[in-house]
C-alpha cells in the first residue's frame, strides 16, 4: 500500500511565516489599564508547540500573538471594562481551522456568575482561568491541545 499525504498533513508550520508581521511585537510592556497574559502552548505529549498563533478578542479589541520557539506566548491587552474574559482563537500546524476557547482573569467571585463558564463541568473550568502572577496585572495561562488537563474548547 502506498501512503500519500493528506491536506491536513501538509499544513504548516506557516503561521509564523505568514502572520509574523501581523502579530503584536514581542516584549511589549504593560501600560496603565492593561494586563499581560502569558503561557505556553502544549501538544498532547506535553511538548511545546513552537508555531502557534493566538488571537484574543473582546469588545473593541483584537490582539494577535505568535508562540516562541519554546512554545511560550505573551499578549498585552487592554483590560475590558465590561468583562473578565477574552475570546481566544488558536491556530497551529495540523489544524485546518482554528480552535475556539476563552481565557478568564480576575477574582473567583466575579467568575461565579459567568453563564458560559457555568456550562463547563466544574472539574474542567480551571483550564480556562488564567492565574495571577506576582507582578501586578500579569496572568499565566497554559494551553494544552490534548491529553491530561486539556484546555476546554468550544464549538462555534
Amino acid at each position: 500500500m502506498k501512503l500519500i499525504a493528506t491536506g491536513s498533513q501538509t499544513v504548516g508550520p506557516f503561521f509564523s511565516i505568514g502572520l509574523a508581521g501581523l502579530c503584536q511585537p514581542r516584549g511589549m510592556q504593560t501600560a496603565a489599564g492593561s494586563i499581560t497574559i502569558q503561557g505556553t502552548l502544549f501538544d498532547g505529549d506535553q511538548k511545546p508547540i513552537p508555531d502557534g498563533v493566538f488571537e484574543f478578542w473582546s469588545t473593541g479589541q483584537f490582539v494577535r500573538t505568535a508562540t516562541n520557539p519554546d512554545g511560550s506566548f505573551s499578549a498585552v491587552l487592554r483590560r475590558p471594562s465590561d468583562a473578565h474574559s477574552f475570546e481566544v482563537l488558536i491556530f497551529m500546524r495540523g489544524l485546518l481551522r482554528p480552535v475556539f476557547s476563552r481565557v478568564y482573569f480576575g477574582e473567583a467571585s466575579t467568575l461565579n456568575n459567568d453563564e458560559c463558564l457555568l456550562q463547563v463541568p466544574e472539574e474542567r473550568r480551571a483550564t480556562l482561568i488564567a492565574q495571577p502572577e506576582k507582578a501586578a496585572d500579569h496572568f499565566l495561562w497554559d494551553v494544552r491541545m490534548q491529553g491530561e488537563n486539556e484546555t476546554v474548547f468550544f464549538d462555534f
